[in-house]
């Protein structure tokens, strides 16, 4: 099996990077909708709303679902018989869940794409921000045109990761002249390659 390990947020700067062409370099761990498309390694869930999605099909009954236990699932043979459960539950958001349980199975190597964190610049003058996710005005998804919620959660989260789990280097990936985070650009065992520069690493193009 690779040493290397892919997880993936639903930001928009990873658009186009295919995911079944990520699973042929490396294990895939990947967030919540990704599921009405593809079939990563992992999938990794934490709303409710988004796991009684998933419950609707039989996909945690044929692929590896992880998430956090929540009373509302008590009824729910599908999930009950079938998901990975945190343990204990840790109260993070999907991504930095994801990429935890990435740390957790020993991958020394751990690429993160589409942890954009900042929502879209929609006015600069004022700095309003608007969702940044490629699932935005789907099922469960806030419209693309609403406010994006404020990405500190899920920077703590990563920033935990990388603390805890210091002999792993990460590489977020993320197009030039994108939002870098201070709290996790001054970490020692954090790099962050281009997007160029991750596609020409794996031998991957953009894909429309």
């Amino acid at each position: 099996m690779s040493s290397t390990a892919f997880v993936l947020g639903n930001g928009q700067s990873r658009k186009g990077i295919e995911i079944n062409d990520l699973m042929e370099k490396g294990t895939v761990y990947a967030c919540n909708a990704v599921y009405r498309t593809h079939q990563p390694h992992w999938l990794v869930a934490v709303d409710p709303k988004m796991m009684l999605e998933i419950a609707e099909t039989d996909y945690a009954v044929n692929n590896k679902v992880y998430s956090n236990f929540n009373a509302q699932y008590n009824k729910v043979q599908k999930l009950l018989d079938h998901v990975t459960w945190s343990k204990p539950s840790l109260g993070w958001s999907s991504g930095p869940t994801a990429l935890k349980l990435a740390c957790d199975h020993g991958f020394k190597e751990i690429y993160i794409l589409g942890f954009d964190y900042q929502g879209l610049k929609e006015d600069s003058k004022n700095n309003i921000f608007k969702l940044n996710n490629i699932f935005g005005g789907t099922r469960n998804y806030k419209k693309p045109s609403d406010q994006a919620t404020f990405y500190g959660n899920w920077m703590n989260q990563t920033k935990r990761c990388l603390q805890d789990y210091k002999d792993i280097t990460f590489h977020r990936v993320i197009p030039e002249g994108w939002f870098k985070p201070k709290d996790i650009v001054g970490a020692d065992n954090i790099q962050h390659p281009s997007i160029q520069e991750f596609l020409s690493k794996f031998d991957l193009q953009i894909k429309i």
